[in-house]
């Protein structure tokens, strides 16, 4: 029994005694006189009730008696809890003579494992147990004090105030006989939970010794694995060792195993319920699924390699039941878990992509038949020469097999026309090879522990690797055709971002993860790497008055990394996925996914900070501080700040409008918390500080609509009429692509100059179009139509006055000969 629970309940036990003590003095003290002095009450130190708070303290009081009878526990609870620790009694020590009858000596590390995991499920279940018990005795004995000092209090009041009103005096012995009664109703039930709660606690050290002895026997196999633990295997059959028949050995495994497997089953009942009626429902949405990606595939929505996993479906339903077996007894019988893993191996081959199967050859097949061969052996570990034996030509068979595989992969690459496998399973395939070499002469020589480990840790990541590989073939291929999207005419269109990448991407990185950790509790190295890693995160230091350690500093990068992410995936999926979906106005979904991205980065940093260590309480010191830096020196940043939150809400600007602001022209790219990037026609993106948006002039070409009103200036002689001037232009603008009906192009005469008339053409584009193309072919197109109507553009006309020009020249500009230079009239210079 812990220190704690003993202190605790020592403690309990003397606030019970205590509690019993006043109240058997309380029931002697109603036959004492009325007539007790003042001074004997004033020296019991029992607080008298004084008479103007009678009536309110009784009412108080009553409902306070009544809330601890309604606390108190029935005889049907109390032996529902009677029940069950009767229950837990009989299977830990059935489970306890299981583990006694047969040698943990003997058992495999699977076993052992399983076993720990049985005491593990156990142990949960008798905590929750005391859990309760503890909760329930502490809330009795908490009543029954309240309850006795309750009615010593009354008592006291009855004795001091027998001149009161026999109304009152009346109410005053209704209330001490509730009271009594909620004390026997109370005490009654105390010392069985005291007893219930002994006997979890001695049924809990009973489970701990039993998971103690198990974790000692699995140490005691690892420290085996750089040992000689048996005899070498020439001598094994004649070794003198006492060799337990292989039906024993067996019989006793699956002993264990059925046991743990019934207990963990009926803990986790609820979820297994909701196990086989997903997996009921899951067998005709998968072929649900089948006839929607053909359609798919036919509308080039999603392409054969992507889908490939749901055509079909049998394969595709028994492989996801094998790994949510393998999920539901993550922490259950080890045997059933290999169990599933046998029963999907032909679903695996058929779901596996080509190029794995090509990468991996026959290794796929021979790996699930070897692994059905190792387990069977664990089985029958009793018989150790027999197992020796048979797991030293498993050994050499794989090895070989493998070699054989490497080698021919060496000489295919050699041929031109051979497909390349990837070099990093070749690696592997070799680096297995010689890991079971090892094994086989670890076995031969003695080291059987050491033999047994290699073998099953490259079997059970090989393996396992290849199924949790199929099962996340499927389920990207299940997510792709229940969110595809069929307004996009292709699957690349689509960017990174998507939700199916972003759950295809952390499908992966789990399924990495996963095969990891597998990976090194098959080689054993998962126990001690991690100790050793938590030894070195637990290493702390102080910085002033904050206490730090290297695991805090961890988690806060962590955290903050993971917030990052978050905060980006979540603002993608919004923008790209699930916003576009929604009847919003234009500019809310970007508002909505920027708004929650800085959302999601705070909560995130936040987090971080408290993960640190930080107390997060205190940040009210920190931003009081920094609103004095703010208000010296950060004026700027906060004024850009605020008002992004307002172009976030009242959205002036949306990206991709058109605007006009900081004596520049361009379309807004993106709208942050602090500066909008506009990108302006000539390709450059300049970056405008939010507050310049709201305080300068903007003017936003595109807020309501990307229409444009485009106006040409036409001018025609004076002698055409004006009014077919007019008729031709709204003809030639009424055919001209983009120019919108509503409202319908103008043409207006605006004034009349020396030899020429002037008009002025206007019309309106239609959204979606680029206004300066429009403006371009409407203006060739009148320029077109007046020269086909042979209405002529009057040239603009100058008068030019020379000045200080000879006589000569002046003659010849007027088209007349020039004088004789001796004449008398000879023109002036």
């Amino acid at each position: 029994m812990s220190s704690t629970w003993r202190g605790a309940l020592q403690s309990l036990i003397a606030g019970v005694i205590w509690s019993l003590c006043v109240a058997a003095g309380a029931q002697s003290a109603p036959a004492a006189p009325a007539t007790e002095s003042s001074s004997a009450i004033a020296a019991s130190g029992i607080e008298a009730i004084a008479p103007a708070e009678i009536t309110a303290r009784a009412d108080a009081d009553e409902a306070f008696v009544q809330a601890a009878m309604r606390r108190a526990v029935d005889a049907g609870e109390l032996q529902h809890f009677e029940d069950v620790l009767e229950r837990q009694t009989a299977a830990v020590r059935q489970l306890s003579e299981l583990t006694t009858d047969s040698d943990l000596s003997l058992l495999p590390v699977r076993r052992l494992e399983s076993l720990q995991r049985h005491w593990l499920l156990y142990a949960r279940q008798i905590a929750e147990q005391r859990a309760r018990l503890s909760r329930i005795t502490r809330d009795h004995s908490q009543d029954a004090a309240s309850l006795a000092a309750r009615r010593s209090a009354w008592q006291t009041a009855r004795a001091a105030t027998s001149d009161l009103a026999p109304a009152l005096l009346k109410r005053i012995d209704e209330l001490i006989a509730q009271i009594e009664q909620a004390e026997g109703r109370v005490l009654q039930p105390l010392g069985k939970l005291l007893d219930l709660g002994r006997q979890a606690s001695a049924l809990a050290l009973q489970v701990e010794a039993g998971e103690t002895a198990v974790l000692a026997q699995v140490e005691e196999l690892d420290r085996r694995l750089l040992s000689m633990d048996s005899p070498p295997l020439w001598q094994g059959a004649t070794a003198g060792q006492s060799a337990e028949p292989a039906q024993v050995s067996l019989r006793k495994s699956l002993a264990i195993e059925t046991a743990f497997a019934r207990d963990h089953d009926a803990a986790n009942a609820p979820m297994l319920r909701v196990l086989v009626a997903v997996g009921l429902l899951l067998l005709p949405l998968l072929f649900w699924l089948r006839y929607r990606a053909a359609q798919l595939i036919a509308q080039g929505h999603a392409s054969d390699a992507s889908v490939q996993a749901l055509t079909r479906p049998w394969a595709a339903w028994l492989v996801l039941l094998a790994l949510a077996a393998v999920v539901f007894d993550f922490q259950g019988p080890a045997i059933r878990q290999q169990a599933a893993m046998l029963l999907a191996w032909v679903p695996v081959l058929r779901l596996l992509p080509a190029r794995i199967l090509q990468a991996v050859g026959p290794w796929a097949y021979l790996s699930a038949v070897f692994y059905f061969l190792n387990v069977l052996g664990s089985l029958l570990i009793g018989n150790e020469f027999l197992y020796r034996s048979m797991l030293f030509v498993m050994d050499l068979l794989m090895a070989g097999a493998l070699a054989w595989l490497v080698s021919r992969a060496r000489r295919a690459a050699d041929d031109d026309g051979a497909p390349e496998r990837p070099k990093a399973m070749m690696y592997l395939l070799g680096a297995a090879a010689v890991v079971l070499a090892a094994a086989a002469v670890s076995n031969l020589l003695g080291n059987v522990s050491l033999s047994t480990m290699l073998t099953g840790a490259v079997l059970d990541t090989s393996y396992l690797a290849l199924v949790m590989y199929a099962g996340a073939t499927v389920l990207v291929a299940l997510f792709r055709v229940l969110f595809a999207r069929t307004g996009t005419a292709r699957p690349e269109a689509r960017s990174a971002g998507s939700l199916i990448d972003a759950g295809a991407r952390i499908g992966r990185t789990l399924m990495a993860v996963a095969c990891v950790v597998i990976g090194l509790q098959a080689f054993r190295i998962y126990r001690p790497l991690s100790d050793f890693v938590l030894a070195v995160l637990s290493y702390g230091f102080t910085i002033g008055v904050v206490s730090l350690s290297l695991g805090n500093i961890a988690a806060f990068v962590a955290a903050a990394c993971l917030a990052f992410w978050l905060a980006r995936t979540i603002r993608m999926l919004l923008a790209e996925d699930i916003l576009p979906s929604l009847a919003l106005t234009r500019g809310v979904g970007n508002s909505i996914s920027t708004l929650s991205y800085y959302t999601v980065l705070l909560v995130g940093l936040l987090s971080a900070l408290a993960v640190l260590g930080f107390p997060i309480g205190q940040l009210a010191i920190v931003f009081g501080a920094l609103g004095v830096g703010i208000g010296f020196g950060l004026q700027d940043i906060v004024k850009n700040f605020v008002a992004g939150l307002i172009l976030m809400f009242e959205r002036p600007i949306q990206p991709g409008d058109v605007v006009d602001v900081a004596g520049m022209s361009g379309t807004v790219r993106q709208i942050g918390m602090r500066a909008t990037i506009v990108t302006t026609f000539e390709g450059a993106d300049v970056v405008v500080p939010n507050g310049m948006l709201l305080a300068d002039k903007l003017v936003n070409w595109t807020l309501r609509g990307t229409r444009r009103r485009i106006d040409i200036n036409v001018s025609t002689g004076p002698d055409v009429p004006p009014r077919r001037t007019i008729e031709l232009l709204l003809a030639i603008a009424r055919g001209v692509d983009g120019i919108a009906t509503v409202p319908e192009p103008a043409a207006l005469m605006t004034g009349m100059t020396a030899g020429a008339l002037d008009f002025n053409l206007r019309a309106w584009t239609t959204d979606s179009v680029s206004w300066v193309v429009v403006r371009s072919s409407l203006a060739v197109a009148v320029r077109e139509g007046l020269a086909e109507a042979g209405i002529e553009v009057p040239r603009p006309q100058s008068d030019l006055h020379l000045r200080g020009v000879s006589a000569e020249f002046a003659q010849r500009l007027s088209g007349r000969a020039p004088e004789s230079a001796a004449g008398p009239e000879a023109a002036p210079g």
